[in-house]
């Protein structure tokens, strides 16, 4: 269904050699000179229909959730805005997710990426998203526009030898009628994480028809209680394979540690394994000589992976977003948020935000709001990074517990 948004200050269509930049979303018989841009902005190995099946029939939305910048009627800007939701706290809180921001060559360099992005920013607004969330091409074009980084990523490469488990559960390949399990684990997954997204039965369906990808699942008393979905790749036949885990959900630790002696079997026929964890996931602590045949240098003797950056994050509305997450704690605190000072009343895991001329326990901006009430970074270490001021160390301590969250981990980007 197509959706439409008024925006306050979108710029009215002109008429015919009118330079007035006009925003709207994307309609089919833009395709062509959509797919002209995309290959400009993003010059990968994708051919002309798999850039038709990305902008038009992507899994998170259509191709009416993709808006678009012209200018004399000539289409120079596209980018999508996807209306999402992720776990914030153990809630789930409706987000605005930009993909694919594309600018045509010849208006580079004259802030039309901006201007397309301050539209889709009003669009999110207006309907009534929390937050924006996206993967950026540079981190320094959104930092500008409001957006802070969330928690990197550690993408670990091991000799599956490393692995120091085998399957406690029983393992078996996925099947049709295990579907609402995996959801079940992935929605488990994602109430204990923080930016996870919440998966719809398209972007499910998408997923599993990927033919490419294995499926399997272990199962304790209770049926199904984690699964783990991986591709292998190589180069050529006989050529040594990477397998590259994609996603990995389970409910118990028996289940995560079977999940992992799934992936330890495969020793003989793999490699390498390669896989992003969130940055408080102790499984780095467990592998053994994870490094393999791999050896280091004078400075790194043995390397296990890369610190790897992960989204960005902007508060569309500074209530709507706070009463719309998850809290842990209970508490009251009072923010001054570039001047304007509110109080945050947390009980039962729910938040109320009002107005107060009460003295502020955390001064600090909207960005950095950003980063430590949905980006997962503690106060007292924006604090240390100079982006806020606290009133005293109570104040501190009493923020750091009340905004805390696990790190920020969402294994599938768009």
């Amino acid at each position: 269904m197509a959706h439409s948004y008024a925006s306050k200050s979108r710029p009215r269509p002109g008429r015919a050699g009118d330079a007035s930049p006009r925003l709207r979303q994307a309609r089919p018989r833009d395709v062509d000179r959509l797919v002209s841009i995309h290959t400009n902005a993003y010059p990968d190995a994708r051919g002309h229909d798999a850039r038709v099946s990305h902008l038009c029939n992507n899994p998170l939305g259509a191709l009416d959730d993709l808006w678009v910048l012209e200018e004399r009627g000539v289409l120079v800007a596209h980018g999508f805005l996807f209306a999402l939701e992720a776990w914030f706290g153990g809630e789930r809180v409706r987000i605005g997710g930009i993909a694919t921001v594309g600018v045509a060559p010849e208006a580079r360099g004259r802030g039309v990426g901006s201007r397309l992005v301050a539209h889709l920013h009003e669009v999110a607004d207006a309907r009534g998203d929390a937050v924006t969330v996206l993967h950026p091409f540079r981190q320094g074009f959104y930092s500008r526009l409001g957006y802070a980084a969330a928690s990197p990523y550690i993408r670990l490469r091991l000799d599956p030898r490393a692995i120091p488990w085998r399957a406690e559960l029983r393992v078996r390949p996925a099947s049709g009628a295990d579907r609402s399990a995996l959801a079940s684990c992935w929605e488990g997954a994602g109430v204990r994480r923080t930016g996870t997204l919440v998966r719809s039965e398209r972007a499910w369906e998408a997923r599993l028809l990927d033919e490419r990808r294995t499926w399997l699942v272990v199962e304790g008393r209770s049926g199904v209680e984690g699964y783990v979905a991986w591709t292998v790749a190589q180069d050529q036949t006989l050529a040594l394979s990477t397998l590259a885990i994609d996603e990995m959900a389970a409910g118990s630790g028996a289940a995560t540690r079977s999940l992992w002696g799934a992936v330890a079997a495969q020793r003989d026929h793999v490699s390498e394994v390669r896989v992003a964890v969130a940055t408080d996931d102790p499984i780095d602590r467990a592998l053994i000589d994870a490094c393999g045949a791999r050896l280091g240098d004078t400075h790194v003797e043995r390397v296990l992976g890369e610190l790897v950056a992960g989204p960005m994050v902007r508060v569309v509305d500074v209530p709507r977003a706070l009463a719309a997450r998850g809290w842990w704690e209970s508490g009251v605190l009072v923010l001054d948020i570039d001047g304007e000072r509110l109080e945050l009343c947390v009980r039962d895991g729910r938040a109320a935000v009002a107005p107060t001329n009460a003295d502020a326990h955390i001064h600090l901006d909207r960005t950095t709001l950003s980063a430590v009430a949905f980006g997962a970074l503690r106060v007292s270490h924006a604090a240390r990074l100079g982006w806020l001021r606290a009133r005293d160390e109570r104040s501190m301590a009493l923020a750091d517990a009340l905004l805390e969250l696990p790190s920020y981990f969402s294994p599938n980007a768009f």
